[in-house]
């Protein structure tokens, strides 16, 4: 992505992300604070309304105390006392001060005079439609049951009572007072009682606020449930009104009355309008901060930037060091434009030096790989011209990895420094000497006379090579495998010739090392071949180009086969059959005998089970190498090909060669873990190898077989056995079992049987079979040697 493209995106994010975060703090702040002061405002209002209502019963208290203290109310009362209660539910006789006047006047819906047991001696009620007024209702009457019985009765004059109470009709505003005369040394008589219904008319003279509307009603279990036990509670009607609530108490303590309140929330509103305005006002600003951030960022930086890189890219495109970028200014980007010329600077002196360098060899500061092949190259080319010859030397020192594995990589350097020292002392001043890499070194001997001249100058060199090294108090001594060709003779192409040339330098080091040796055609099919059929031995197995014959080992006892050798036979895809002679040392020089090693104990524990599924329990020797006993894991691939194929480690026989034995402790350890598993273990081509007597003694072996070239060579006549006979004693004597291989006579089938050997093996018995083969070889049952 640009970084044009990531500037406008980020300025856009933040623009974005500023409006959504002041948007946010504005509602969670300022609406917030404008929703609580409606709430405020409207808690103000319902406190003005709960004021309101108790103002109106003190007006009403106010204007029933003009009657029940004025005397003539109390005379009533006495006159009516004595002379006998008046009659419920009708109208009794009237005070002269409470006419219809009274109830107009103070706007009383009722009015009632009890006695002292609650029973009214007066009682009306005014209607308002017809303008007169009437007998109290028997709800009424019920009512000042209630009053007398849930009241305490008034023992004072300066005692009243207000509240409210539920009707039929609705909720009534009433007031109490006692009626006790004008004098207070008077007793109290009876109650003084006053309503006024709360009607919406009502309301409205009790609320006068505009902006607010009252609403007045009887109390419910729903409308106290949403109070959640909160005397006065909010809640919001729409978006634009909000409402209050609170629960006033009836004239007996009990709640009777909500008084709900509700008006629009201007501040809210306002506040709302107002965020609205300034949103889209920020909006446009941060538009207009983004564009001019832009068109800033565009001017001085990217522009600038583009400029930069333009420049960069001029110079990488025509690879020339020498152009510099001309400075635009004092700011950031001049400083990165004169540090990025300061970098050409350097850049052009370290490719002088690195096109120096990249001609020589760091470390001995000889003509490197590159150098050589152009010079070899110019040579051919002047020797062509001419018709003369030019000899390519390819040197690789002997045992070098040696050197630096157990002395290190320092004398490792000062050998080879030395090295090049003495072949460049000895060369002439024409002769171009190289290190190719490693511990390889090139000589170019481009004036050469004839065979003999060569033969002085690489005489000179191989003595110069085989001097002693005296390096950090150690005295080393290394020699040198030389090959050699020839320009014309051997090839004609500069990479032709050096490959000749190692071809030749690598037979050297196949025959010995430490010699000279000049290249033939002969030689490179030889070695070709080897190189070839080592990388097809890498995919042999794979490509079931390998087969296992067995050859049949007799009991010298029973003449019965008691077991088998396996012999690996292998068919080249490119030479056919190859002998086991040639392509054996191929893989364990190339160590892709490891590979092969499984694949034939694989393949023998295979043909194993199948023969023991015909009733054919023979043993398998298997030939193992030094490079598997050495590999970890050959005791668990054993175990575990065991376990596959259900077979008993009896079932094979593990041959070693006499020079497995000097290999080392690891393979001594090896050995004595496979025994100690039940395989047997076989010392193959016994006497041939490097092994002394002492050997047997230690290692753990169980079987000896006596290698074919004494058996070859035992004759009837003494002292023809001796050889065999003083093995076979001494192994015996060792409690080691005898195998004698190579048998082909009939003469040296008797002698060994003769003599003792437990076990023989050879073209007489039977050449290697394939598996189709030995079943029906096995399946004759008879003494096959004696039947012949």
């Amino acid at each position: 992505m640009k970084l044009r493209k990531k500037i406008m995106i980020f300025i856009g994010f933040v623009a974005v992300l500023g409006i959504g975060t002041t948007y946010l703090l504005l509602h969670m702040i300022l609406l917030n604070r404008f929703e609580k002061l409606d709430e405020a405002q409207l808690q103000r209002n319902l406190n003005k309304a709960v004021a309101s209502y108790n103002e109106e019963l003190q007006d009403m208290k106010t204007g029933l105390l003009n009657y029940s203290v004025g005397e003539e109310t109390y005379r009533f009362m006495e006159s009516v006392r004595n002379n006998g209660p008046a009659l419920s539910g009708s109208i009794a006789p009237t005070p002269s001060s409470l006419d219809q006047t009274t109830y107009e006047i103070n706007r009383f819906d009722m009015i009632a005079l009890l006695d002292l047991n609650g029973s009214p001696i007066y009682g009306g009620s005014y209607d308002l439609a017809l303008g007169s007024v009437t007998p109290l209702t028997q709800e009424q009457l019920t009512l000042f049951k209630l009053i007398h019985s849930r009241l305490p009765a008034f023992t004072g004059t300066e005692e009243s009572r207000s509240g409210v109470v539920i009707l039929d009709k609705g909720p009534m505003l009433i007031t109490l007072t006692p009626i006790a005369g004008s004098s207070s040394d008077k007793a109290v008589i009876g109650t003084a009682v006053a309503g006024r219904m709360l009607h919406p008319e009502e309301n409205t003279h009790i609320w006068k606020d505009t902006l607010s509307t009252i609403h007045v009603s009887r109390a419910t279990s729903a409308m106290l449930a949403e109070s959640g036990g909160q005397p006065t509670w909010t809640r919001l009607v729409s978006d634009d009104m909000m409402s209050i609530h609170t629960a006033v108490n009836d004239l007996f303590g009990d709640p009777g009355l909500i008084i709900s309140l509700k008006e629009p929330r201007q501040l809210y509103n306002s506040g709302l309008k107002s965020i609205g305005t300034f949103c889209r006002l920020y909006f446009i600003s941060m538009l207009l901060l983004l564009a001019a951030s832009m068109l800033f960022v565009n001017r001085f930086i990217l522009n600038r930037m583009s400029s930069l890189i333009r420049n960069i890219r001029a110079i990488g495109s025509s690879k020339d060091l020498s152009i510099r970028i001309p400075s635009t200014g004092r700011d950031e980007f001049g400083e990165v434009e004169v540090e990025f010329n300061r970098m050409i600077d350097s850049l052009e002196q370290v490719q002088d030096e690195l096109r120096q360098q990249s001609l020589l060899d760091p470390l001995t500061q000889l003509p490197n790989r590159s150098l050589f092949f152009a010079k070899l190259n110019e040579a051919i080319a002047a020797a062509k011209a001419i018709n003369r010859q030019i000899a390519l030397v390819f040197i690789d020192l002997d045992h070098f990895k040696t050197v630096n594995d157990t002395l290190g990589h320092d004398f490792g350097d000062a050998i080879l420094k030395e090295t090049a020292f003495r072949i460049s002392q000895v060369v002439g001043k024409h002769d171009v000497v190289s290190r190719l890499g490693g511990d390889e070194f090139t000589i170019l001997l481009s004036d050469i006379a004839d065979a003999g001249s060569i033969h002085t100058q690489l005489s000179q060199i191989q003595a110069a090579l085989s001097m002693p090294h005296h390096i950090k108090g150690h005295l080393l001594y290394n020699t040198a495998s030389i090959g050699i060709s020839i320009y014309p003779q051997n090839g004609e192409d500069a990479d032709y010739l050096v490959k000749q040339a190692d071809l030749a330098m690598f037979h050297v080091k196949e025959t010995g090392r430490n010699n000279i040796f000049l290249y033939s055609e002969g030689l490179e099919a030889g070695i070709r071949r080897k190189k070839v059929l080592a990388q097809q031995l890498l995919s042999a197995a794979v490509a079931n180009e390998f087969e296992v014959h067995y050859q049949p080992i007799l009991g010298a006892g029973t003449l019965q086969v008691s077991k088998v050798e396996a012999l690996l036979r292998w068919t080249s895809p490119s030479y056919g059959s190859i002998s086991p002679a040639e392509f054996i040392p191929l893989a364990e020089s190339s160590g892709s005998i490891v590979g092969i090693g499984g694949w034939v104990l694989r393949q023998v524990c295979s043909d194993m089970r199948e023969f023991r599924s015909r009733g054919l329990e023979v043993t398998a020797a298997v030939n193992i190498s030094a490079l598997q006993l050495m590999q970890p894991g050959l005791l668990e691939l054993l175990l575990d090909l065991l376990h596959e194929y259900e077979l008993p480690a009896s079932s094979l026989e593990l041959e070693i060669t006499e020079s497995v034995l000097v290999s080392g402790d690891s393979i001594f350890r090896s050995l004595q873990q496979l025994r100690a598993h039940g395989f047997r273990i076989s010392l193959d081509d016994f006497g041939t190898g490097f092994s002394s007597l002492s050997y047997l003694r230690r290692f753990p072996v169980d079987v000896i077989k006596i290698d074919r070239s004494f058996v070859s060579e035992m004759s009837p006549a003494p002292p023809g056995d001796v050889l065999v006979k003083a093995i076979i004693e001494l192994s015996h004597n060792l409690g080691l079992q005898v195998v004698s291989e190579g048998i082909e006579h009939k003469e040296q089938f008797d002698m060994l049987r003769a003599l003792g050997s437990d076990e023989l093996q050879g073209y007489y018995i039977s050449r290697p079979l394939q598996v189709t083969a030995l079943y029906s070889f096995l399946a004759q049952k008879i003494y096959f040697p004696e039947s012949k």
